[in-house]
């Protein structure tokens, strides 16, 4: 898809603050106000990004040809969720319109092309950071298992460059209306299997983008293909991505895991990998009681040596409350083994 060559702003369609039945108004105290759904945008919009990549053809190296569509941040650090629709393999110059009009430049690190996955890094999210914050905006995955048909459900997006043209995210609503079996692949989209079915709206450039649940909480990728039998917007189930997006993840927060122990901290992957520090210490947590700080570089636990997030975060969640471990760790070049008793979830 080419660019947009102007400026301009673009509908956002929430609903009416009811549902319609047979043509008959639901009751009072069943319907849902509209500043229910503003609330909502307000929250989560801010996680929902524009991203263009421009590809110089080697016969025309001094012009290009800038694509867009939409991405997903999913934690606080600059991890971006998008199809290869936007971003393929081999993709490069790689920008993430954020809200506020910041851009920020972008490394895709891994494409799933069988799944529409394509995972991006900011390649400095301190750089994107709104004045006066420490984290970006993010959405938190929910469960596709969990709808029923006829759930609201929410689709946001870069529609026509609306984020980087306007700093709009478009949204629309609609609800849930069932799961359909995709068989064939579109010239654009060649994802095929189950996929989520709704009635929100899909327009040009919101590939790549969320279907959100009534919480705020991601349960699908907007994705091109659909059902010639359908013709409603589709996305791939949260549920199927969730595994391979895991292992991508440069940020660790205990009291997120899966896993009982907890540590009270967040831990920070740079983006080339080899590098782990440590973001956040809580205060009164056992990190923080054994003196571990912000800014610390984490070597090993338990006398292992860990090389990545996803090596730390399978010792750690392998850990049990109550057991005490070591933190290997370089501060102003010094090395240092601090030891703390895990606490637990229960």
């Amino acid at each position: 898809m080419r660019a947009p060559v102007s400026t301009f702003s673009v509908f956002l369609l929430v609903l009416s603050g009811f549902f319609a039945v047979a043509g008959q108004q639901l009751p009072a105290d069943e319907q849902r106000p509209p500043a229910g759904y503003s609330g909502l945008y307000t929250r989560i919009s801010r996680a929902v990004v524009g991203i263009t990549r421009s590809d110089y053809p080697r016969e025309r190296a001094r012009s290009s040809i800038t694509h867009y569509g939409t991405g997903t941040l999913l934690d606080p650090v600059g991890l971006v969720l998008t199809s290869p629709t936007v971003v393929p393999e081999g993709s490069r110059n790689i920008d993430v319109y954020l809200h506020g009009g910041r851009v920020a430049a972008a490394m895709l690190i891994k494409v799933y092309p069988e799944k529409e996955i394509s995972l991006l890094q900011l390649k400095d999210f301190r750089r994107a950071l709104p004045p006066g914050q420490e984290r970006l905006e993010y959405l938190r995955l929910g469960s596709s298992g969990s709808l029923a048909i006829g759930d609201p459900v929410f689709s946001l997006g870069n529609a026509f460059g609306s984020i980087q043209t306007d700093d709009q995210v478009a949204m629309a609503a609609g609800v849930f209306s069932g799961v359909v079996e995709l068989k064939q692949k579109h010239p654009e989209s060649t994802y095929t299997g189950p996929a989520l079915e709704s009635t929100a709206a899909l327009n040009n450039g919101m590939d790549g983008g969320p279907l959100v649940d009534s919480r705020g909480r991601m349960v699908g990728l907007l994705i091109l293909n659909f059902s010639r039998q359908r013709w409603l917007g589709t996305a791939v189930p949260i549920d199927g991505m969730k595994r391979l997006i895991q292992p991508h993840r440069s940020w660790f927060d205990d009291s997120l895991e899966d896993g009982a122990p907890l540590a009270g901290l967040e831990l920070m992957g740079s983006p080339e990998g080899g590098r782990i520090t440590i973001l956040k210490v809580n205060p009164g947590g056992p990190a923080a009681e054994a003196g571990l700080r912000q800014g610390d570089v984490l070597k090993s636990f338990n006398d292992e040596k860990v090389e990545s997030v996803a090596g730390f975060r399978k010792l750690f969640n392998d850990s049990r409350p109550g057991q005490e471990v070591r933190f290997g760790v370089v501060r102003d070049k010094t090395a240092l083994s601090l030891e703390l008793t895990l606490w637990g979830r229960f």
